[in-house]
């Protein structure tokens, strides 16, 4: 095994012994006249001024060769108070203080989520917000504050701006919504999935915060060897197809760029760069289950094999970069029924509609011949638990010679009781008795809300977050907003099977 990096091609070769600086008799191996200060790849020793030379560089070129980031672009920075949330914010800082040409000249404010309300820290929130917030303020930046269960809210509160007068009452959030968030966390079985939901709800706070605020690119401080933990874990979460907008530099999100300008760098240089300059890491309160995952053993393995093999990060990060995705964001095969139908056509994508959950690109419109439908037909064959054949049937076509068919507990009805049930859905709306019913959000009453089912959510989601959905024990703890969303899209794909007769 190899990595191409840009220097040279770094053979997978294990360490044979650190080398020792701590006697001051190590030069440079790039000057050559000063003495060493950080060993890197085991042995290569660099002292302070080049090796904050090579940081710098890497941090630099990442931006500078995309040529993505153009003068006054206003930029929202995603910050957690992290080793590399530190060391972005002071290179931010450091770039836009030079008087060169290689001055940075966009235009950065930051962004906290307060996640307090799923940590088990004894400290409160408002205690990190403060001391977070404060360090950002003090580099001369405007610093936004937002929480977590913004995400449970039917209308989500925007980001309040962090000032010097900074009140606990000024946090935006409810106990109310607290106890809905940690009831939707807690309501997924196995910790992988918990903490893959409570990824996709940061991502989407912070993405929605952007959208509030008017920016459309947001930097994340993910560094390279947390990419290269993504990269194995995302696959093991069923999140394969979702690799290059999760690793690459930049990624689309609907209308919200996402740029990653740490990825070249390691946890390790990190750490060193943060030392060299004295940072102050705020360590600000997460959600960390106990327990064993998907992603705490992807990251004890990367680890674990980084200090025998130098260069196993490199090469799972480069081999990264080489992925591309083959989505073309709606299904032109048939997918088959693995009831024994097939030559159906589904419809849960035909519109190009985003997952309701992580909004990523439905990812399960696939052809016989792929590894979902291969998957679908192993459920089938070994095992006839309830779960697993509503998995089975939902993955099924509901058009098939002009009539509308859904699938629901292993049986299949006609189109009449689909009539049925959309009409139930639609009698839930009060337009009849009130001409503002459907007005912004009171277009979907409560009753409508209640009558979505796994069944229903599961065509509209990726399946990665149909592992989620999968674990979870009920489905109404969901967002408001995310079944709102779920509701609206499934009346819709009602209403297009009972036209399509007479659409052109």
């Amino acid at each position: 095994m190899c990595s191409v990096d840009p220097d040279e091609l770094t053979v997978m070769t294990r360490a044979t012994g650190g080398l020792d600086i701590s006697g001051g008799d190590v030069m440079c191996r790039k000057c050559g006249e000063s003495a060493a200060e950080v060993v890197l790849r085991v042995k290569d020793a660099y002292c302070r001024l080049c090796f904050l030379s090579y940081f710098v560089h890497k941090f630099r070129s990442t931006i500078g060769k995309s040529k993505q980031i153009q003068p006054g672009d206003r930029v929202l920075v995603a910050t957690s108070g992290g080793p590399s949330s530190a060391a972005l914010l002071h290179l931010i800082r450091e770039g836009l203080n030079e008087n060169s040409h290689k001055k940075l000249r966009f235009e950065p404010v930051f962004l906290y989520v307060d996640e307090s309300c799923v940590s088990n820290s004894p400290k409160t929130g408002p205690e990190y917000v403060e001391k977070i917030c404060s360090e950002v303020i003090s580099r001369d930046f405007l610093c936004y504050v937002t929480s977590l269960q913004q995400v449970m809210a039917p209308e989500a509160h925007p980001p309040v701006l962090f000032t010097k007068e900074w009140k606990e009452m000024n946090l935006p959030g409810s106990p109310d919504l607290d106890k809905k968030l940690c009831e939707l966390l807690t309501s997924c079985r196995s910790i992988s999935a918990q903490q893959d939901l409570h990824e996709q709800l940061r991502h989407k706070v912070i993405l929605q915060s952007a959208h509030d605020l008017g920016y459309t690119k947001v930097f994340f401080a993910d560094n390279s060897t947390k990419l290269s933990i993504n990269i194995l874990s995302q696959v093991a979460v069923g999140r394969g197809s979702q690799l290059p907008s999760r690793v690459h530099f930049r990624a689309l999100h609907r209308d919200v760029e996402v740029y990653r300008p740490m990825r070249e760098i390691l946890e390790y240089e990190i750490q060193q760069y943060i030392l060299l300059h004295g940072l102050t890491i705020l360590p600000a309160p997460s959600f960390n289950p106990e327990g064993t995952s998907i992603v705490s053993c992807t990251e004890e393995f990367i680890l674990g094999l980084q200090k025998d093999f130098p260069a196993t990060i490199p090469t799972v990060f480069r081999t990264g970069d080489k992925l591309m995705s083959t989505s073309s964001g709606s299904s032109k095969c048939s997918t088959p029924d693995v009831n024994g139908d097939s030559g159906s056509k589904s419809t849960a994508n035909v519109n190009n509609d985003p997952c309701v959950m992580c909004g990523s690109q439905i990812d399960t419109g696939q052809c016989e011949a792929s590894a979902f439908i291969a998957t679908l037909v192993s459920q089938k064959l070994s095992c006839n638990h309830p779960s697993v054949h509503t998995l089975q049937q939902n993955s099924t076509n509901r058009i098939s010679d002009g009539k509308s068919k859904m699938i629901l507990n292993g049986e299949v009805n006609d189109s009449n009781e689909l009539k049925n049930t959309v009409s139930k859905t639609e009698d839930s709306c009060d337009c009849s008795q009130n001409s503002d019913c459907c007005d912004g959000a009171k277009s979907t009453a409560n009753s409508g809300l209640k009558l979505l089912t796994k069944d229903m959510i599961e065509d509209l989601l990726c399946y990665g977050c149909r592992i989620i959905l999968k674990e979870m024990t009920e489905v109404q703890h969901l967002p408001v907003k995310m079944k709102q969303t779920a509701a609206e899209l499934e009346r819709r794909r009602h209403m297009r099977a009972h036209i399509q007769d007479f659409l052109l």
